[in-house]
């Protein structure tokens, strides 16, 4: 009765906050407040001075040692700067920013006018604009009314993604590049739904459901059943087929839930960040599961919160209770999951708290339910850092 009463507590004073909740690593002040090495529940941080309309119009994106926060054009950098803690600064962009993505050594800011930018985690950090080597033929060919060919305008990027040791864009024509360099070019009538990059690789997901990898596989996170590295974008074959609707990159593992609801997981496996046990149990005793997953694995999860508090969402042609995930979020060594009711799972490693689950525990090698949200609890955005999780309200 005391850990139901608490839950429901904990869940009242989410449900009337209109700031941000964060559980994990604030060792260096990136999220305000008095710096802090664990935290195993969700706690409120603020953003200080830092002007919000509306929730949906902030963006924020954290690396493990700083935190970039940006509204319309104002961007604001906190936590690690120049080697000193508990710092922060402001800039101005020209244009509204639309993407942000960091990494230990920069920040990249994506402008509404499709221009990329890289800043420097540092107090008198300036915007430096990155150039690509644009091939001519890549970009669209326009003609005026009598045939002349018209020059584009501009070089558009539309997806950003970077983490400690790679750097990936997508173009407007659908070109792919590695920091600057263009390594592939999409059809043009594909479309990239989401881009996620983990420490060392990369992840493309389009709208017609096949994901793509490439980068260092030396742990499996590419899931071609080869340890190596991909120069470039590569289907997955073991789920060429499969409708996928969404996708994360961890540090050096990667999940995908597709529209049937399953989830699949594959890379390494070190903290039980995959949602599988580390140990299996066996009559001989308990026998060390495989670390690496070089092929994409399907998870076993447990049953939603929703059926065991009689909200039960049925199947429309069974009368089986089902409640699948329907996105799914990765850190460097943990990874969340947002049933369709709203409600949220974690797994993997919690040295920081990260999966705020309200307890101390070094890992956690299959998913659990994280207090803070109840069913039926859909209106949350959910960030991923390397080190923590956050949390916040929005439409």
């Amino acid at each position: 009765m005391l850990i139901l009463t608490l839950k429901r507590l904990i869940y009242l004073v989410w449900s009337i906050m209109s700031t941000f909740v964060l559980s994990g690593f604030n060792g260096f002040g990136q999220f305000g407040g008095v710096s802090q090495h664990a935290g195993n529940a969700f706690t409120e941080f603020s953003l200080g001075d830092l002007k919000i309309s509306a929730p949906n119009s902030l963006l924020i994106a954290p690396s493990w040692s700083y935190t970039a926060y940006a509204t319309d054009n104002l961007l604001l950098l906190r936590g690690f700067l120049s080697s000193t803690p508990n710092s922060a600064t402001y800039i101005q962009t020209p244009v509204k920013i639309t993407q942000l993505s960091t990494c230990d050594r920069f920040c990249l800011v994506l402008c509404e006018n499709g221009k990329l930018h890289k800043i420097r985690p540092e107090i008198s950090a300036k915007l430096e604009e990155v150039k690509f080597d644009v091939e001519v033929q890549s970009l669209p060919q326009k003609r005026s009314i009598f045939g002349e060919t018209k020059q584009s305008d501009c070089f558009r990027i539309v997806q950003i993604a970077c983490g400690a040791n790679i750097t990936v864009a997508v173009s407007a024509t659908n070109a792919v590049y590695n920091a600057s360099s263009k390594v592939y070019q999409f059809p043009k009538h594909y479309r990239v739904r989401q881009l996620q990059c983990g420490f060392e690789h990369a992840l493309l997901l389009t709208t017609n459901g096949d994901i793509y990898s490439w980068g260092n596989g030396f742990r499996g996170q590419l899931g071609h059943d080869v340890l190596r590295v991909e120069e470039s974008p590569l289907l997955i074959d073991a789920l060429a087929g499969i409708k996928i609707t969404s996708i994360a990159a961890g540090g050096w593992h990667s999940a995908a839930i597709s529209a049937f609801g399953d989830l699949y997981a594959w890379g390494f496996n070190s903290n039980g960040q995959m949602g599988l046990r580390i140990f299996k149990s066996t009559s001989a005793g308990n026998i060390k599961q495989p670390t690496v997953f070089t092929l994409p694995q399907v998870v076993d999860l447990p049953p939603c919160i929703c059926s065991r508090s009689g909200n039960d969402v049925k199947s429309s042609d069974s009368n089986e209770t089902e409640c699948p995930p329907v996105r799914v979020f990765a850190g460097a060594r943990h990874t969340l999951l947002q049933m369709s009711c709203g409600a949220l799972y974690a797994a993997g490693w919690n040295a920081y708290g990260q999966l705020g689950l309200g307890r101390k525990v070094e890992f956690c090698d299959e998913f659990e339910n994280v207090p803070i949200i109840e069913a039926n609890d859909k209106d949350i955005n959910i960030i991923c850092s390397a080190w923590c999780t956050i949390l916040y309200k929005g439409s």
